[in-house]
């Protein structure tokens, strides 16, 4: 055997028995075996062009940022789902071993496809059930294999339990989940003028995402008055979590009865169906927010909670709907 046939196959060996052992006690997966160090949430990026052929050996992608050769793992998230060793990065062009360990057999994948970015050991063998703790768990999301031949799920702890979401391609167009949906009102029939907001607090709307979603950020509906102050756009979890945000310095407030659309500093891949809050932060009390009110679609859960603009504060996560606390929104 040839030297080079040697070192790929002790490679191969290696990574065999990380998923077959090490990840067996993925966070907690097996009774008594721990894990350490400071959570990361996965890095990702697109396929920048079509995987066309199951035998192709390489991938191109948007963004090299994080891969490594031969200690780094590809996630395509699509209909299929594909899990890929890699073998060799030169740019963007990433040279990868297809259907690695368990995942689905190698398939064709779009230009444009999800793919996250991971260590080895980031990827368990089987989804996880009941209880976490969100900052003991090191990489989120958790990608599994789950039983040879079968479609793997991606998991995220929210609000303190493990929630499995299956790929579902198909829902990945719907571009926006709105909490809740107007439905056909014209929205300066929405309370009316909109709220005034007090600068610095918090305003926090339920949002119960369906399915699994990449998103980028959450958008606000404006009342009677825009522009002028500054804006700050927050997704939590079922727990009262951050888990993304827009710039904390804000966004000046759009047109009025408008959505504004506020973008995370970094895009979230959040798992569903689970529950999340949509939250808005003010620095004045110029622009208005029209939030529902009793009477109104009022069967969500609301909260607002003072505090500093800039900063965002910790809530109580809300078990009744409170009368105009609660934003007009959606997640895209």
């Amino acid at each position: 055997m040839t030297k080079s046939r040697i070192l790929k196959a002790l490679r191969f060996l290696s990574w065999y028995l990380l998923f077959d052992g090490l990840l067996l006690g993925y966070a907690g997966l097996i009774p008594g075996v721990g894990s350490a160090g400071a959570q990361t949430i996965l890095t990702q990026t697109t396929l920048s062009s079509a995987v066309t052929s199951t035998s192709q050996t390489y991938v191109t992608v948007a963004s090299a940022t994080g891969i490594t050769a031969n200690s780094t793992v590809l996630y395509v998230y699509d209909g299929q789902g594909e899990l890929m060793f890699v073998n060799s990065v030169n740019g963007t062009t990433i040279g990868v071993t297809r259907g690695s360990n368990g995942s689905p057999a190698a398939s064709t994948h779009p230009n444009g496809a999800l793919v996250f970015v991971a260590p080895p050991n980031a990827i368990a063998s089987q989804p996880p059930t009941g209880s976490c703790t969100r900052a003991n768990v090191p990489y989120l999301p958790l990608i599994s294999m789950g039983v040879v031949g079968a479609q793997p799920e991606v998991s995220d702890c929210v609000g303190g339990v493990w929630m499995n979401g299956v790929v579902a391609p198909t829902q990945l167009t719907q571009f926006r989940v709105l909490a809740p949906n107007p439905g056909g009102t014209i929205y300066t029939s929405l309370n009316t003028n909109g709220t005034t907001v007090v600068a610095g607090t918090l305003y926090c709307n339920e949002l119960d995402l369906p399915f699994n979603k990449l998103l980028t950020g959450v958008g606000i509906l404006l009342g009677t008055t825009g522009g002028t102050d500054k804006h700050i756009g927050v997704l939590l979890d079922a727990s009262g979590n951050v888990l993304a945000n827009s710039t904390l310095s804000g966004t000046t407030a759009g047109t009025a009865s408008t959505y504004e659309q506020l973008a995370f500093t970094s895009k979230y891949f959040a798992v569903g169906p689970a529950q999340y809050f949509v939250c808005v932060q003010s620095n004045g009390t110029t622009a208005t927010v029209r939030m529902v009110v009793t009477g109104t679609q009022d069967t969500y859960l609301t909260t607002s909670k003072t505090g500093s603009f800039g900063t965002i504060p910790t809530i109580t996560v809300p078990t009744t709907f409170t009368t105009a606390v609660g934003p007009y929104s959606y997640a895209y």
